[in-house]
Formats: structure tokens, C-alpha cells, sequence
């Protein structure tokens, strides 16, 4: 019940300010309050500061206080230690209020001074102490802004003494004086208990409660005294249809005079009897008109009371169930709109405030979910065990999961999940309502699924939602759950939970392919479709143990996939992922790989490049045969891309096959890439191409005269140690015309050098160190090193053209390369421009960008002019 407190008051108006409510005057010669049951609900109260936060506080202390008067002695230390905290804590509350003033009731604990709401009670220790006060007989508590500890103390131990039952007022008349008699006794002057306090109470309101009571009056067949009999439904149902009938006329935008009004405020009263009429004044007594508040908030606040406190105990003896709560709202309801007209002299065909805010439907699920909130915790709890949870509000459900949820024990998180999945549950009930209720409730509780299952979501639940989308043939139904599992899903996803989300996809690929289940298909399809699509990708390229579940997820889409592969490529981290792409398309296998293989032919570079990339680490034989059919159609730097791939020295096992097929394209390469082709027909040592690298050599070939790729097919040649092209290297190196060669110094010197590799002869030595020591160094680089790289003393300067323009230093060179040291920042695959100067000389290169390194970059010479091949092979033999 909801009790009055009173202001703090002067000590010389004390006396004459107690029970002189004009109200409360009326109705004391009528009927006692009844004490009820309070039961906890949390109900936010607007916060001015931290004073509510303080005020609890300080409250949870006064607990304290009251419950150690009961276990211990007056001197104990634990009383005398609680006593001191507690009145600490109220002094500093009732200094900064100018006084206290409390409230029990039906909701807790009530501050008039903050809010008419309860004060919040997260925990439920207000709830506690309301129960207490309650069976102590206190109805409001006030405290002066000057009471002591001493006075606090007498409090506690009178408060002690009547929970013990050691002395006890007999009826509830007696108790409400029992407490001031008590305190004047005990000299406690600052502190008041059940003291009413004179309001101003709207006159309307006091007309009405004063017709009411001379209407009513005592009952000639019980004392006064006696006890109110427990109202049954048809009592309720004409208490409310009176109610209605008596907000009409005190409406006062319905222009009625107050001799009209009150003629029919006595016409609704002379339609019910006299039982019906003391329920109702015996609810004003319970639930007295707070201070201006209005007609109508009042008879609106009063009709929910009695529907309360009808609901609560019918729900409690077991005669009301949790499905039938809604219709009894809804019927009671029903009552208040076909009462709540007005057919008076100014009739309107319009209803009264009190039917109209009961004829909303957002008004009445207000009034549900109250009712379960302000349910006792164990009622609760046995409507959530059983089948009829889904009768329950979601807001409802969802205080009490984050209660046990946030208690962090293993026993009410338990409790929690089990509630939740019993709930989840009911998605397969027979009635379609309760099927789109629990399907809406689960898509609120979702935050909820991940506190409670913080490492993966219960298989239980997804199969459950799975099955119950299978079945489901109302649209709405059908929607939610899917958003539901979409969620879960999601949640899956999140924590890494790859099996739960691939039982998902599995379910619903198993549905059949019709139009009846399309919606099934569609859900499949938004299940892997952006942000998750990402995640599970990001989580295969991890650097740890790829888990056997994502492969076979992302085998679904590997268009999907490689899309997003090529896209990753592009980025600066893009070669740090090639190892962990490699793996991840080696486990797909067959799906991924013939897709990549088909890029290879597609006119979009980037997806060129990226099939080139990921085939050569992943699968080169299927490279080598995309390199036949498709070098011919691919720019330069695709061409250079796959041949600098296939070349490396982690593929040195196809090492023989790919320079057969170097050989069998070579007139279809571009010829800046011919070179490294040729270098890699005679590393591998491939000799079915010896002929046409004599034809090369001899320049004869139709297409391929570069006098650099000459040199280069006689350098083959002789790593090659054909001895059938002697005689050719002989006569290019010996032939004149007249008095001059008839070729030109470089590749004269070329062909001397292979022919001194074959036969050997003085310069064998020096032409093997220039050579033969390069494999020692083959291993870190991307492609094979061909030459033996010799560090220089003193670094040569050199300037970069084209769109790389700067200057930059060369601390080691060879035959085939160069190691720049420049600021400029040079990407793998960039050609440039460079010219080196050794002294008076100058040598110009087309070099290409093959690797990274700390302080500069590594790149090889992909073409250079006779002369320029000339003076470097001389620059090298100075420093070999």
C-alpha cells in the first residue's frame, strides 16, 4: 500500500499537525488500512546531482542498522559500528535536503522530495527494508534537520522489538498511534513516524470522497474495525464501472455547472450499492490524493490501484494465469471505456480521460509490463520455468536476465541462460500470436545472448531458430526469426564461433529450392554478405592456425573471395598476406584455383596481376599453363609480373618445366622481359632450346635482334656448356669484315666469355667469378641472382629518370643489377631510367625494381645499348 509521509514540521505545531487530513478525518471513522505486500521493481527517479544515488546509500545503512538491532545487543561493537554509519549517513542527507522525508511503499521506498516514483533499487535492498518498516507497523518516516544519535537509536531498537514480536500493536488502528506514542515516550523529538501531514487537496476531490463516505458510511453488519473481505471480480469490475461513471463530471472541459455535477456524481452512486462504495472509499484510504494533484491523474492513479491490487493476489493464489493477465487487462479496461461516457444533460458522445487513456493500447501494455516487473521474484520465476514465458513483456524478461546475468556468480548466470533458452523454446508453440511475440522478444534480448555466452551462442538456440524458420508460415513470424538468426549469426561470426555459424548455412542450404523457401535462400545469402564476409576472411589470413571451418565457408563465394584477395593485394601489407593467401587457397583446393587460373585471361589488369600473384605461390604449374595461351595479350609489366614470379628460387623444382615453356613463348614476349626469359632457360639448363638460342645468337632469329638479347642468348649458352654452339661463338667472336670485326665489342666479349666457360683458356677464372658464384647468394631474393654481385669502395653516383626522377648511389653492381641506395620511394615492379657514372663514363640501364630493402632497392638491368653493356662488363672485371 502506498503510505503518507509528513513535511518536516516545528516541534510547537507537532502535536496539531497530526491527523487533521481533511481526507483522512472522513475515512478514519470508516475502514483501516491494510497493510500489502510491496515487491521490488526498479523505477528510474530523476536524479538532481548524486542526491538519489546518496540517498540509497544511506538507506542500504539504515538497513544495516535495523537487522543488527536484532541480532545484537545495545553495546555490541557491530551495533554501535552500524549505528555510527548510519547516522552519518542520514545526518548528511537530511542536512542537505533541509529535512527527510520517506515514504513505504507499494514500490519501495518513496522521497516526495525527489519524485513520487520509488527511489531505484537495483539490487533490491529498498525492497527489503520497505518489508521491513511495513511489518514494524511504519507507514512514512521523517527526519528532522535536527535529530541525534541517540534518537536514531531509540528508532532502531522500538523498530527491533516489533519485528520480534516482543510488542506488537494488536490491530492496524492501534499501530498507527502506537509509533508517536512510543516516540513521546522516549523523548524522540526528531525523528516521526506515521504523522500525517496537512495537504491541500483539490476541492473537487474532497466533494467527491465526502459523497462517498456519506453514501457509504459504516457497514451496520460488521464493526468498524473489522477487516475488508477480499474483493472478488464482479466486486473489481462494479468498483471500476463506478469510477467511470464518476470521472464525467468532474471533467471541467466538459462545461458542466456544479449543481449538474454533483446531481451526477449522486446518480452514479445511487446506481451502486453500499459494498461497492466502501471498496472504493476503502482504496482512497489506501491511496489518499497526493498534494494538488488534479481529478482526473487521481481517479486515473486510483483505477490502476484497485486493478492492482485485484491482479497481484489473484496471480499469487494460483486463480489467475500468465496467459490470462492480458485478456483480464484488456476485459477490465473494456469496463472503464463502456462506463467512462457521460449521458447528462450536455451529453457527448466524446469518452472521459479515464476511458480514453484506458482505451490505448500503449497505455494497457504499460499496465502489463508493471504488473510483471512489480511481480515477486519467486512468481516470477515460475512462469519462466514453464511454457507460458512468452506471456511475459520482453522488458520484463529482460530486468530480470540482466539482474542474474550482472551478479557475476555461476548459479544466477546459469539460471539466466536456462530462462533464455526456455524462452527461445517456445518458438515452436501451436498459437501463431505467441510464436511472433517470442520471436520479437528474442530480437530485443540479443545484446543479452552475448554477456551470457561470451565465448560462443548455444547450439540449442540457433538450431531451435532454425527449425522454428523452416516451419513458420506467417510472414511476420518468418521475418523476425530471420533477423533473429541473422543476428546470431553475426554474434557467431564475432567470437569466432565458425562451426555454429557453418550449421547455420548448412540448414538453410538444405531447404528446399522453391519459391515457398526463398526466403530461406535470401537468408543465406545476407548471412556471409559484407561486414561478416570481411571477418571471416581477415580470420583465414590470421597469422595462426587456420581454423577447418573457414576454408569451407569461404569455398561458397570464391569469386567473392578472390575479389577481395586481389583487393588486399593492393595494399602495403599485401605481400606480407601472400604466405597465409597461399595457404588458404591451397586448402580450397580445386573451386579457388580454377577461378584464378580463368583471371589469367581477363582484360581487367588488376585481377591479372593478382591471378599471377597467387597462382605462382599457390600453384605454378597452373601459371605455366595460363603463360602459353596468355602472354601474347598482356602488357610489359604483366609479362615481367609472371616470369619474375615463375623465376624465383622457391619454385627452382619446376625450374625445368618452366624454362621449357620460357622457351616455347619467347617470340611472344615483350622484349624487355626476353632477357630474364633467356637467364632462366640457361640457369635451368634447359638444352632442347640450344637451338634457338643460336639462332638468337647468330641473329637470325625473325623476331628476337636486340643486341642485348643477343648477349643474353650467348651468356646461356654458355652456362649451358653447349658445346655445339663453339663454332659459333668462335666465329662471332673471330669474324671480320676487312680490317674490323664484324660484330661488336660487347658481344664479342660475350661470346669469348662463354667459349672460355666451355673450353676453358686463361681467362676461365675471371669469367667463372663473374658467373658461377652467384648461386651462393640466390636464396633471399626474389628472383634468381644471375651475376655475382661485387661491392664497390666507393659508391658511383647515379640519377633516376621519368616519373621516379632523384639521384641515388650505387654500392654494388653486376652484370645484371644493381643495388640503389636513393630517398625516393620505389615500389616492386616500377622500371626506370638510370645512369650510372664511373668516372668520365656514363652507362645507361632500363632496370626494373626487384626488391626492398632498409636502405634502398634492388633492381635488375632488363636492357642497355651494346656500349653500355661494354663499359659495365669492364667496371665489373676492375672490382671482381
Amino acid at each position: 500500500m502506498v503510505l503518507r509521509a509528513t513535511l518536516p514540521i516545528d516541534e510547537g505545531k507537532r502535536g496539531s499537525a497530526r491527523n487533521t487530513h481533511p481526507v483522512a478525518v472522513a475515512l478514519a471513522r470508516h475502514s483501516a488500512p491494510q497493510p500489502v505486500e510491496a515487491v521490488p521493481v526498479e523505477r528510474p527517479v530523476p536524479l538532481h546531482d548524486e542526491t538519489a544515488i546518496a540517498l540509497v546509500r544511506a538507506l542500504r545503512e539504515l538497513h544495516v542498522l535495523l537487522r543488527s538491532a536484532r541480532l545484537y545487543d545495545r553495546q555490541h561493537p557491530r551495533m554501535l559500528q552500524s549505528l555510527d554509519t548510519s547516522y552519518e549517513s542520514l545526518r548528511r542527507m537530511v542536512s542537505s535536503l533541509g529535512g527527510l522525508e520517506l515514504r513505504v511503499g507499494r514500490f519501495g521506498i518513496v522521497a516526495p522530495s525527489l519524485s513520487e516514483e520509488a527511489l531505484p533499487d537495483p539490487r533490491g535492498d529498498l525492497y527489503e527494508l520497505a518489508k521491513d518498516l511495513q511489518r514494524a507497523g511504519v507507514q512514512n518516516l521523517t527526519f528532522a534537520k535536527k535529530f541525534h544519535v541517540g534518537e536514531l537509536d531509540t528508532l532502531a531498537q522500538l523498530a527491533g522489538r516489533t519485528l520480534l514480536q516482543s510488542e506488537q500493536p494488536a490491530t492496524v488502528q492501534e499501530g498507527l498511534a502506537w509509533w508517536p506514542k512510543k516516540l513521546l515516550e522516549s523523548r524522540v523529538e526528531g525523528i516521526s513516524v506515521n504523522t500525517q501531514a496537512e495537504r491541500k487537496v483539490d476541492t473537487v476531490l474532497s466533494s467527491l470522497i465526502a459523497a462517498l463516505v456519506a453514501f457509504g458510511g459504516p457497514s451496520s453488519q460488521a464493526p468498524s474495525h473489522a477487516p475488508i473481505h477480499i474483493p472478488q471480480i464482479d466486486d473489481l469490475i462494479a468498483a471500476l464501472r463506478l469510477l467511470a461513471r464518476l470521472t464525467p463530471p468532474l471533467e471541467a472541459a466538459r462545461g458542466l455547472s456544479p449543481e449538474e455535477a454533483a446531481r451526477s456524481i449522486h446518480a452514479a452512486m445511487e446506481e451502486a450499492n453500499r459494498d461497492t462504495v466502501n471498496l472504493l472509499l476503502s482504496a482512497i484510504s489506501q491511496h489518499a490524493p497526493q498534494e494538488a494533484e488534479q481529478p482526473q491523474a487521481y481517479l486515473l492513479r486510483l483505477s490502476e490501484a484497485l486493478i492492482f491490487e485485484f491482479v497481484g493476489p489473484e496471480f499469487s493464489s494460483g486463480k489467475l494465469t500468465a496467459p490470462s493477465v492480458r485478456p483480464l487487462f484488456q476485459r477490465l479496461a473494456e469496463v472503464l471505456v463502456n462506463a467512462g461516457g457521460y449521458s447528462g444533460p450536455h451529453a457527448s458522445a466524446h469518452l472521459s480521460s479515464l476511458a480514453t487513456m484506458w482505451a490505448a493500447d500503449t497505455y494497457r501494455e504499460k499496465r502489463i509490463e508493471r504488473f510483471w516487473l512489480e511481480l515477486p521474484p519467486r512468481e516470477k520465476s515460475s512462469v519462466f520455468r514453464g511454457t507460458d514465458v512468452w506471456c511475459v513483456p520482453t522488458i520484463a524478461l529482460k530486468q530480470t536476465l540482466e539482474q542474474l546475468a550482472a551478479s557475476g556468480a555461476d548459479a544466477p548466470r546459469r539460471e539466466a541462460r536456462n530462462i533464455l533458452l526456455n524462452y527461445a523454446r517456445q518458438m515452436d508453440a501451436g498459437d501463431a500470436s505467441s510464436r511472433r511475440i517470442v520471436a520479437a522478444g528474442l530480437n530485443e534480448l540479443t545484446a543479452l545472448i552475448g554477456s551470457l555466452w561470451p565465448n560462443q551462442v548455444p547450439e540449442d538456440l540457433s538450431r531451435g531458430a532454425l527449425n522454428a524458420l523452416e516451419k513458420e508460415r506467417t510472414p511476420q513470424t518468418a521475418a523476425l526469426l530471420a533477423a533473429f538468426l541473422e543476428t546470431l549469426g553475426r554474434l557467431a561470426v564475432t567470437r569466432a564461433d565458425y562451426a555454429s555459424f557453418e550449421n547455420v548455412l548448412d540448414g538453410l542450404e538444405k531447404a528446399p529450392r522453391d519459391a515457398e523457401h526463398d526466403h530461406l535462400s535470401a537468408l543465406a545469402h545476407r548471412l556471409v554478405a559484407q561486414d561478416r564476409w570481411l571477418l571471416l576472411v581477415d580470420a583465414a589470413l590470421a597469422n595462426r592456425a587456420l581454423d577447418p571451418v573457414l576454408p569451407r565457408l569461404l569455398q561458397r563465394d570464391p569469386e567473392r573471395l578472390l575479389d577481395r584477395l586481389t583487393l588486399l593485394l593492393t595494399e602495403p601489407r599485401g605481400a606480407d598476406l601472400l604466405p597465409a593467401m597461399a595457404r588458404l587457397l591451397r586448402t580450397i583446393g580445386v573451386p579457388a584455383l580454377n577461378l584464378l587460373e580463368t583471371r589469367l585471361y581477363e582484360a581487367r589488369r588488376q585481377r591479372v596481376s593478382a591471378a599471377i600473384k597467387l597462382l605462382a605461390v599457390t600453384d605454378p604449374e597452373r601459371l605455366l599453363r595460363g603463360l602459353a595461351r596468355a602472354l601474347a595479350s598482356w602488357e610489359w609489366h604483366l609479362q615481367d609480373l609472371a616470369v619474375s614470379e615463375l623465376s624465383r628460387p622457391v619454385n627452382a623444382a619446376s625450374a625445368k618445366t618452366t624454362a621449357f615453356v620460357f622457351s616455347a613463348v619467347l617470340a611472344d614476349a615483350h622484349p624487355l622481359v626476353v632477357p630474364m626469359m633467356i637467364d632462366h632457360i640457361g640457369l635451368a639448363q634447359e638444352s632442347s632450346a640450344v637451338a634457338q638460342l643460336m639462332e638468337i645468337a647468330a641473329g637470325e632469329h625473325e623476331v628476337l635482334r636486340d643486341q642485348f638479347v643477343r648477349i643474353k642468348a650467348i651468356e646461356a649458352l654458355g652456362r649451358m656448356r653447349a658445346l655445339e654452339a663453339a663454332e659459333l661463338l668462335h666465329s662471332l667472336a673471330e669474324k671480320r669484315d676487312g680490317l674490323t670485326y664484324a660484330e661488336s665489342a660487347g658481344l664479342r666479349a660475350a661470346a669469348e666469355d662463354a667459349l672460355a666457360l666451355m673450353e676453358g683458356g686463361p681467362s676461365t677464372n675471371r669469367v667463372r667469378a663473374a658467373f658461377a658464384a652467384a648461386a651462393a647468394s640466390n636464396g633471399t631474393y626474389v628472383v634468381s641472382r644471375r651475376y655475382a654481385r661485387v661491392p664497390l669502395d666507393s659508391p658511383l653516383r647515379a640519377q633516376i629518370g621519368g616519373a621516379q626522377a632523384g639521384l641515388a648511389r650505387v654500392k654494388s653492381i653486376s652484370l645484371g643489377g644493381a643495388y640503389l641506395e636513393s630517398p625516393k620511394k620505389l615500389a616492386v615492379g616500377d622500371s626506370i631510367q638510370l645512369e650510372v657514372r664511373s668516372g668520365l663514363r656514363k652507362i645507361h640501364f632500363t632496370a626494373v625494381v626487384r626488391n626492398i630493402g632498409a636502405e634502398g632497392n634492388g633492381v635488375e638491368f632488363v636492357h642497355m645499348r651494346d656500349e653500355d653493356r661494354e663499359k659495365l662488363r669492364k667496371l665489373v672485371q676492375r672490382h671482381l
